[in-house]
């Protein structure tokens, strides 16, 4: 006779799952003080980009040269024009409703179409003044100081002698002549390493500096303080 199997009383406990732990992010502490720093920086980023923009994005109208004019010659109401443009804040343009205080004026420079008024390029003296000729020079470069001439620079004009072959010995030997002059207006010549200038001389020397500069015997010196 078989018996049967006997089942226990206790029912089989179920196995629990594992229990996650949860985990507790660290707590950040705020510093007040970098709060409001971080709050002024992009404040000041803020109104630095506004200041930007509104310097790069405004436009005004201002004085351009519509003609060339020569230096010396009085400005016309003619020879000017407005342009509607932004300017970088280190030129320093003439505005177009500063037109009347322009017109009148010579021009201490010579100037080309297109180009933007300042007043730099304005004089009330008239080029060449009274008692004064206006000559132009056509110089190389070993005839110039090494520093550029600017307009205005005074300056000497050395009248070199001639002592080539078949010159006077006794002109060779003598000093050279000096002539004080006044810059009026440099420019790049149209061949390489000619410069020419325009200089403002005595009426008395006018003559003497023309026929010497067209025989190739000016050399131009600057003077303490040009």
């Amino acid at each position: 006779m078989t018996s049967a199997p006997i089942k226990s009383s206790r029912a089989a406990s179920p196995v629990a799952a594992p229990y996650a732990v949860p985990r507790i992010a660290p707590q950040r502490r705020w510093r007040p003080a970098l709060v409001w720093l971080a709050v002024a920086l992009v404040a000041a980023g803020g109104l630095i980009a506004a200041a930007v923009l509104r310097n790069v994005g405004t436009t005004a109208e201002y004085l351009a040269v519509s003609s060339t004019i020569e230096v010396g010659s009085t400005i016309d109401e003619s020879d000017l024009s407005t342009v509607r443009i932004t300017v970088d804040p280190a030129l320093k343009p003439i505005r177009a409703g500063a037109a009347d205080e322009v017109i009148g004026k010579f021009a201490a420079v010579g100037l080309v179409p297109g180009t933007l008024l300042t007043r730099a390029q304005l004089t009330d003296t008239a080029v060449p003044g009274q008692g004064e000729q206006l000559v132009g020079l056509s110089l190389p470069q070993e005839r110039l100081p090494a520093e550029r001439v600017k307009p205005g620079a005074q300056v000497l004009l050395i009248v070199t002698t001639d002592g080539g072959p078949g010159g006077d010995q006794q002109q060779a030997t003598a000093a050279p002549i000096s002539i004080k002059a006044t810059a009026v207006d440099v420019r790049a010549g149209a061949k390489e390493g000619i410069t020419l200038l325009n200089v403002a001389v005595a009426d008395r020397d006018g003559p003497l500096v023309a026929s010497r500069a067209a025989a190739g015997r000016i050399v131009v010196a600057l003077t303490t303080g040009s």
